[in-house]
């Protein structure tokens, strides 16, 4: 039988997941808003939380940073989830859209993800761009070093051409259509991906 201290605790853990997302539903909010350089006390004010619930949910604006690459992700991969991908270059074209979606309808909250890795770290698990490379890779059925170092590069591509498409940017399927075409052109069929 179930002791009552570990119905509460559940019951806690519960609130306590329902509160750390509604609390990232309006930072996203926040951000999206008001811009993705405000400071966590320009955050909370403008959330209407105060700084030491933020810190207590996500340590600090890193924590925070990495939480909503987390929720990027998952948008990311519903995204894939969805789309009925017929082919290998379909899955990398539906990919490219989803994650283009994300940087065009919410510039500021894709550059908040953004700046939480400036920059991929192969050997720590996690992050939002080393979960991109890691889904894109799995994805293609890629493997290998080779199939990793692929995906990690096709990934700092998209995000540089993304970067200068946002300056100006024009209709996301078409870019994301581009981008898709010319990764896969520069695939090597050694890596295992058949057309």
């Amino acid at each position: 039988m179930k002791s009552l201290t570990d119905g509460r605790s559940t019951r806690w853990q519960q609130h306590r997941d329902l509160r750390r997302r509604e609390l990232l539903r309006a930072v996203r909010h926040v951000v999206d808003v008001h811009g993705d350089e405000l400071s966590m006390e320009q955050i909370s004010e403008h959330s209407g939380t105060t700084k030491s619930v933020l810190y207590r949910y996500f340590t600090d604006r890193a924590g925070l940073q990495a939480a909503m690459g987390e929720w990027a992700m998952d948008v990311i991969s519903k995204s894939l989830d969805d789309a009925t991908a017929a082919s290998a270059q379909d899955a990398l074209t539906e990919m490219i859209r989803a994650y283009v979606a994300l940087a065009a309808e919410s510039p500021n909250i894709y550059r908040f993800c953004d700046t939480a890795v400036n920059r991929f770290a192969p050997t720590e698990t996690g992050g939002f761009f080393n979960s991109i490379a890691g889904l894109l890779a799995e994805r293609l059925e890629l493997e290998g070093s080779q199939g990793q170092l692929w995906a990690a590069g096709a990934i700092g591509f998209v995000r540089a051409a993304t970067e200068n498409w946002l300056a100006d940017p024009g209709h996301p399927d078409g870019f994301a259509t581009a981008i898709s075409q010319w990764l896969w052109a520069s695939l090597p069929a050694k890596l295992g991906v058949d057309e």
